[in-house]
């Protein structure tokens, strides 16, 4: 699959509320994965700058031509590395390799259950006039996927 394609797939999922997705171009240009919680993000540009950054500010990303840091112009290679004084570091790597850390963090947000919500979190049954039983029932209500218009209901009687 392309690289591309893999964003899109990335970018498409339903996530759960801490993971906000920037931007609505179809495409997979321009767009961002946000991790609300702790600010890990990854972020694509017109399928070449690609980059991955974690809770802790370090930043993988696709190798530029230079960049300037303390006044200085430097020209890195895949695979280095550049520590600031504050200790964050940046790599240098391929957009294969940013998009799969990526993919390797985000996935675990996936929201399998995507669409379900709680109508009614606790009903109380009686039975007989003496005994009194409380039963804790989760009832969800969800849409299917594939048709908005269709609403499903489920229900245990």
């Amino acid at each position: 699959m392309q690289t591309i394609q893999k964003v899109i797939e990335l970018l498409s999922k339903k996530y759960k509320s801490r993971i906000t997705i920037l931007s609505n171009n179809l495409d997979g240009r321009f767009k961002s994965i946000l991790d609300t919680k702790n600010g890990t993000m990854f972020s694509v540009s017109y399928d070449s700058v690609y980059i991955f950054k974690d809770s802790n500010e370090n930043l993988w990303t696709t190798t530029p031509k230079s960049f300037i840091y303390n006044d200085k112009k430097f020209y890195p290679r895949v695979g280095q590395e550049y520590t600031r004084k504050d200790g964050i570091t940046y790599t240098f790597t391929t957009k294969e390799e940013v998009l799969e850390k990526a993919v390797i963090y985000f996935e675990k947000f996936i929201d399998s259950n995507y669409g379900i919500k709680i109508v009614n979190q606790k009903l109380l049954f009686y039975e007989d006039r003496d005994k009194k039983t409380k039963i804790n029932l989760n009832l969800h209500k969800f849409k299917v996927r594939m048709f908005d218009k269709t609403d499903t209901y489920v229900s245990f009687n």
